[in-house]
């Protein structure tokens, strides 16, 4: 289902903004996935590899990887860096970088550098300061050197499966939380990769190894460390579904289990006589920015029982208190049983939160698309009542990824969707105080079966496409720039930060880009 495709690249423009970008990729054979690790005792971070150093995060490695350039242009001074410390770059997921270094027009992507991870990192790194961090399949986490791609530390787990999850990194307490194969939640020095095991970590999140899977990225607001689980390809019994909401300063346990859902902690599925619900949308759990909502979380579940009676909620979106103890409200399609029967869950994309519409009867809203390809607008305040659903849109295929929400500077908020056929872009509009989603525009860009997780930076919208990473236009959709060095991709989607995207591919590698903007000379003067 992952279909290649090469792409032009863009020649430099006269008068450029440089910035720097990376994103896994390039024209390496494809690869298998590496071994599991099982020269160290799970949870232990090894010896750096022979292309970093042994100590620390390091400017210098002693070995550089493939196609590093002698000489990286730079952005500094032009812009206020943003860090991508959580999946989606925030805990509302909402895909969007901060930095605005004020260029336009067309995008030239240059490759920098080049890595094997020995692995597929079937999702997304995090990126804090000089380092990013990346989990891959067989449950290993790398500490990796932003300016080199030096692995500067390894952090191993040992289990039956794979995951494909991605760490988090708590800015107040300066840590890095990473899942793995051993169905635990880990807390690590994000210098060294060193494991934390103070304050009740690592906590573990999964008892059913051989069915139950760690498949979303991590979390982190409100003091907690937010995880969900599912099954694995093909539905294989048993599991059911939960949130974990972990308290980071007392690592205490809070678990909704999304069938038998009057049953509290981490239960063996056999517990439950009902099976599935599981939850592995690329969002993971969806943190409330609004303050009035009291720091809300929101996920969406897939195939299972909808029966609230008996405390089970297949295919819905539920809205969970801080802690996930309690159900504050949930959305459930009228056609549940059936979604049910077609393997059409709800739940293959989470809740995307939308900032405040003013003017709005409805100010505080959601989206929500599933495999059913229906893109549904709903008032967030309102998820049980009969009208929640103020907007439903057919799409051209069924939601994989995680749509990005963008405020353009210029007006208007812009909801972007990846889709196996290409990226929509809907604009969010009130008129009389309803407010609908609009088609703003649609870019045909090959994404493979399932589509990739849009990001966005300064007016530009970023996708990881079949064999090649992709520039659009924000407002428009017309093509800036692309690059044809980057292998086929799946879950995985472009992080933004610090003047770099950084992005995995189905090959196994991690490539660097250098983003040259060009700059619209009849406007970059100001009086």
């Amino acid at each position: 289902m992952r279909h290649p495709r090469r792409a032009n690249v863009f020649a430099v423009p006269m008068s450029v903004v440089f910035v720097l970008v990376a994103c896994s990729g390039g024209s390496n054979p494809q690869i298998s996935p590496g071994p599991r690790a099982t020269a160290t005792p799970a949870g232990a971070p090894t010896t750096a590899p022979t292309d970093a150093p042994t100590t620390g995060p390091t400017n210098s490695p002693t070995g550089a990887p493939t196609n590093a350039p002698t000489a990286a242009p730079t952005a500094a001074g032009t812009f206020t860096p943003d860090d991508w410390p959580l999946s989606d770059h925030d805990a509302a997921r909402s895909g969007t970088s901060s930095e605005a270094p004020g260029g336009q027009g067309s995008v030239t992507l240059n490759k920098l550098w080049q890595i094997s991870l020995g692995d597929i990192a079937d999702s997304s790194p995090i990126v804090k300061g000089a380092m990013l961090y990346v989990t891959v399949q067989n449950g290993t986490t790398y500490g990796i050197a932003t300016s080199s791609g030096a692995k500067v530390w390894t952090f191993t787990t040992s289990g039956p499966n794979i995951t494909t999850s991605e760490p988090a990194y708590d800015v107040s307490g300066n840590e890095v939380y990473a899942g793995g194969v051993d169905g635990k939640i880990h807390r690590l020095n994000p210098a060294t990769g060193a494991e934390d095991t103070s304050g009740g970590f690592p906590v573990t999140i999964i008892l059913a190894m051989q069915t139950e899977k760690d498949a979303s990225p991590l979390n982190i607001a409100n003091g907690y460390v937010y995880a969900q689980t599912s099954g694995y390809d093909g539905d294989g019994d048993p599991y059911v579904g939960h949130v974990a909401a972990i308290n980071i300063a007392t690592g205490q346990l809070h678990v909704f289990n999304t069938l038998c859902s009057s049953q509290s902690g981490v239960i063996q599925p056999t517990a439950c006589s009902q099976n599935r619900s599981g939850m592995w949308s690329r969002a993971g759990v969806v943190v409330d920015p609004e303050a009035s909502m009291n720091g809300q979380i929101y996920v969406a579940t897939g195939n299972g029982d909808y029966d609230p009676a008996n405390g089970d909620y297949g295919d819905s979106a539920l809205a969970l208190a801080k802690d996930a103890s309690t159900l504050a409200a949930h959305f459930t399609p009228s056609n549940a049983a059936q979604l049910d029967a077609d393997d059409a869950d709800l739940g293959s994309s989470s809740p995307v939160i939308l900032p405040r519409q003013s003017g709005s009867n409805t100010p505080l809203l959601a989206v929500q698309a599933g495999k059913d390809g229906i893109l549904r607008l709903l008032d967030r305040t309102n998820l049980s009542g009969a009208n929640a659903v103020l907007q439903s849109i057919t799409m051209s295929n069924g939601l994989f990824s995680a749509p990005a929400v963008y405020v353009n500077p210029n007006g208007g908020t812009f909801v972007y969707v990846g889709l196996g056929s290409g990226v929509n872009a809907y604009r969010v509009t009130t008129s009389g105080g309803t407010t609908s989603l609009v088609s703003a525009w649609t870019a045909s860009v090959s994404m493979g079966y399932f589509g990739t997780s849009p990001s966005v930076r300064d007016g530009v919208v970023y996708v990881a496409a079949s064999n090649q990473l992709v520039a659009l236009d924000a407002s428009t959709g017309a093509t800036l720039g692309s690059n044809s060095a980057l292998g086929s991709v799946h879950w995985e989607a472009p992080a933004i930060a610090n003047g770099t995207i950084y992005c995995a591919d189905e090959n196994g590698n991690l490539t660097a880009f250098a983003i040259v903007r060009s700059v619209n000379t009849a406007a970059k003067t100001r009086r």
